[in-house]
């Protein structure tokens, strides 16, 4: 039986539960174990939860804290990283970078999330766009969740008759639930004209010209894009609405079946029993799609769950650093089958 590749996930919050969770999930891995540095109320969870993750503590000065919670330290990060083949760091912004000169340390591969700054990776990463050219690097940092989304969607469509060139409008969440720090109250914030979503994208997909602007809403859950595709060959929305429903990481949902907001769509996923209420999808509008210019620019307005939405490519990532899989579609049906992504929804 092929040995699993062993993982561990340093940062257990928003993002960090998440990776856990989809490692966890995966037929070829193992979750060695997660690492913090103090008893915050996602580690609480999880000890109450009885999942069992093993707890390492991020440095020896943490170690107080957590046991005083109630957490069974397995040890210090320095241990987990003596076990693994590689970690996703989903810590603060910053802290990653720091980390790093640990996994080097150790000879642990990497894969860093959206807040922490490009010179941290060898490479951006993107399962669709530029799985070939970060095969095998040991440091890979995944998109942002909006970038993310905009990538799944452009690339099913380069894939399918070529991408030319694409703008998209981001409608972003202000701040998580749990953020009650952030704002805005009462305000929508325009930002500059591309924002940080089109440089990043255009990182892993240099050929398609891409143009970004982000305002952002005092709304807690989902994002929403509404994105304008430029492309070189026709396509009719009934083809646009078969090739998303055949990439098991988008999803139609009809405003005409009650799934009229964001908040409509989150309540369904807790409804139909979703861990936490979430969703690795993209979800589409299909009475958004629409195609003018004789079928050669398309419009679609989608939706970013932001907790969940990077899980699936910072599995892909692990695959990828570490040639589980040869080729970006092998790596993803693989990643697809353990998180129970299917097509055609």
């Amino acid at each position: 039986m092929p040995k699993k590749a062993k993982i561990g996930v340093v940062g257990y919050g928003t993002i960090g539960e998440r990776i856990a969770d989809g490692v966890a999930l995966q037929e070829d891995m193992e979750l060695v174990g997660v690492v913090d540095v103090a008893p915050s109320l996602p580690v609480r969870a999880l000890v109450e939860s009885g999942k069992g993750y093993p707890v390492f503590a991020g440095h020896k000065d943490a170690v107080p804290a957590l046991k005083s919670a109630g957490v069974k330290v397995a040890g210090l990060l320095e241990d987990l990283l003596q076990e693994v083949a590689m970690v996703a760091d989903a810590t603060s912004p910053g802290i990653g970078a720091r980390n790093k000169e640990k996994y080097v340390e150790h000879g642990v591969k990497a894969v860093f999330q959206g807040g922490e700054t490009h010179e941290v990776a060898e490479t951006l990463f993107n399962t669709m766009a530029n799985y070939d050219a970060a095969y095998g690097k040991d440091y890979l940092k995944c998109l942002s969740c909006n970038t993310t989304g905009i990538a799944r969607q452009a690339m099913a469509v380069d894939h399918a008759v070529g991408l030319k060139e694409m703008i998209c409008l981001i409608i972003r969440r202000a701040a998580d639930v749990s953020e009650t720090h952030k704002g805005p109250v009462d305000a929508l914030l325009p930002d500059k004209i591309p924002s940080h979503q089109a440089t990043d994208f255009g990182i892993v997909s240099p050929h398609i010209k891409c143009i970004t602007s982000v305002v952002t809403a005092p709304v807690c859950f989902g994002h929403a894009t509404t994105m304008v595709f430029e492309t070189k060959g026709k396509m009719t929305k009934d083809e646009v609405i078969d090739l998303f429903k055949a990439n098991a990481r988008l999803r139609i949902f009809r405003l005409e079946d009650g799934f009229v907001s964001t908040s409509h769509i989150f309540d369904y996923n807790r409804d139909r029993g979703a861990n936490r209420g979430d969703m690795y999808e993209v979800p589409v509008w299909e009475e958004t799609i629409y195609l003018d210019k004789g079928g050669r620019r398309l419009f679609s307005t989608n939706m970013i769950p932001q907790e969940a939405i990077v899980i699936p490519e910072n599995i892909d990532a692990m695959r990828c650093a570490l040639k589980m899989q040869k080729t970006w579609q092998a790596a993803f049906d693989r990643t697809n089958k353990g998180l129970g992504l299917k097509k055609g929804l």
